[in-house]
């Protein structure tokens, strides 16, 4: 995925436009035809690679276990309370 940040400059105004596509030829036409434009900006940008952290395997999660043992909660109840939080 590649995106395609646009801005536009208009006097005091400024619009930020974002496209997000799927193929390097569309976003060279599409680049090619923006910048036709005197007040448009194009940058491109490749999607971020976002770093693999392997987790600490010293917790124990049987900690977690039996959490609401005294308080047992459905799938329902948790969707009730989520829905009211929401609202």
């Amino acid at each position: 995925m590649v995106a395609l940040f646009i801005n536009y400059y208009q006097r005091a105004l400024i619009m930020r436009m974002v496209i997000e596509i799927e193929s390097k030829s569309e976003l060279e036409k599409l680049s090619a035809l923006f910048k036709t434009f005197n007040t448009v900006k194009v940058i491109s940008a490749d999607e971020p690679k976002i770093p693999i952290v392997r987790g600490n395997k010293k917790l124990d999660p049987t900690a977690l276990f039996n959490i609401w043992e005294k308080n047992p909660r459905s799938l329902e109840d948790i969707r009730e309370y989520a829905w009211k939080r929401n609202q």
